[in-house]
């Protein structure tokens, strides 16, 4: 018996090692600024366990992974963000934070807590012609909220789709740029509270920058839940799983052409930047801009080749829908584009497409 249980705890050892040196290889392609010996670091090892692995409601008998909740719309950092990348997951944001439902829409809940609301997007389409006669059908969704278990939603509400995290140290280290320049609407200044921020929101995760259920003081279930007497994430933890972000660099290298100039495309989504040791390509300024429905940081177009939907709520299917909803500060570039020849566009929209 005990024979059999140590034969099945060593091949349990030795595929989480290869797994674990599977991914770390994968990050070493196209550039990845991770080094060899990092395969067998215990700090990057720890932070991919609490990445991947899903989270409970406490209390359970895994106490270092129980914490989930009370409300929350994900168990895993990587069912938003596979293999560090982006997904189709997205989340319902509150323009109003102050109101009975906070930041976000919950859609999940543990056991006895009323989940806040159920979620359905629908899309409506809008068509836009080109000036040679082309044309191309849009769409953008609509989101409905059904089941609401707190009453009235008093507040303007926006679809948010889970963006990519590789490279997101090599923009940390970009010099002149705002402090703030995490996630769409560049509201966080470092890594690490983004990740604090995301685990909070997301899956009700306290840690040491939120120490508190994110429960309104409306939300008596909630508040009434059992919780742990502890931090679910305390500040090693947080770090492992920032430590291990930051390494998540699999990211292209791709200079631009000509006509990605001509277009005004690189007066917002700057190509290059020079760091200490290498010049990176991103193709961002790393500013808020409003484009029409709201301030957004330009997003990053590097890996937008693994890329199946673009824009802030996923509204954009390829590149070329992507560039039609610009509008805003974006119209004038938006606009030059639309005035190319087909041709022109097309060699623009294929060069997007290997990034």
């Amino acid at each position: 018996m005990k024979r059999s249980l140590l034969t099945k705890t060593l091949a349990t050892l030795v595929a989480g090692f290869f797994s674990i040196q599977s991914f770390a290889i994968d990050n070493l392609k196209e550039g990845s600024l991770i080094a060899k010996d990092r395969l067998s670091d215990e700090q990057f090892i720890l932070g991919k366990s609490f990445f991947e692995k899903p989270w409970v409601a406490y209390p359970a008998s895994t106490t270092a992974r129980d914490g989930l909740g009370p409300l929350f719309n994900q168990n895993a950092c990587v069912n938003c963000h596979p293999k560090g990348g982006r997904s189709d997951k997205f989340v319902i944001k509150l323009d109003d934070p102050n109101t009975i439902y906070g930041a976000q829409i919950n859609t999940q809940s543990s056991q006895n807590v009323t989940k806040e609301a159920t979620v359905s997007i629908q899309h409506k389409t809008q068509l836009v012609r080109y000036a040679d006669g082309e044309e191309v059908l849009l769409q953008y969704p609509v989101i409905l909220l059904q089941n609401l278990g707190y009453g009235e939603v008093n507040s303007a509400l926006s679809m948010r789709i889970s963006p990519s995290l590789q490279g997101v140290e090599l923009l940390s280290k970009i010099p002149g740029k705002p402090e703030k320049r995490f996630n769409l609407t560049a509201s966080e200044a470092s890594i690490f509270s983004q990740v604090a921020n995301a685990a909070h929101n997301d899956m009700g995760l306290t840690s040491p920058l939120h120490p508190q259920e994110n429960c309104t003081q409306w939300q008596l279930d909630c508040n009434n839940a059992l919780k742990a007497e502890t931090l679910d994430l305390p500040q090693h933890r947080l770090e492992a799983i920032t430590y291990f972000v930051k390494n998540l660099n699999k990211v292209s290298y791709t200079k631009p052409i000509s006509l990605f100039y001509k277009a005004g495309c690189a007066d917002c989504h700057t190509p290059s930047y020079a760091l200490e040791n290498q010049t990176i390509y991103p193709y961002t300024d790393l500013l808020t801009h409003n484009l029409g429905e709201g301030k957004f940081r330009t997003a990053p177009l590097w890996n937008s080749n693994k890329a199946s939907n673009f824009w802030h709520d996923g509204r954009a299917k390829t590149a070329e829908q992507a560039v039609l909803w610009h509008n805003g500060a974006a119209l004038k570039s938006k606009r030059l584009f639309m005035s190319l020849p087909k041709s022109d566009r097309g060699k623009i929209l294929a060069f997007i497409n290997i990034l």
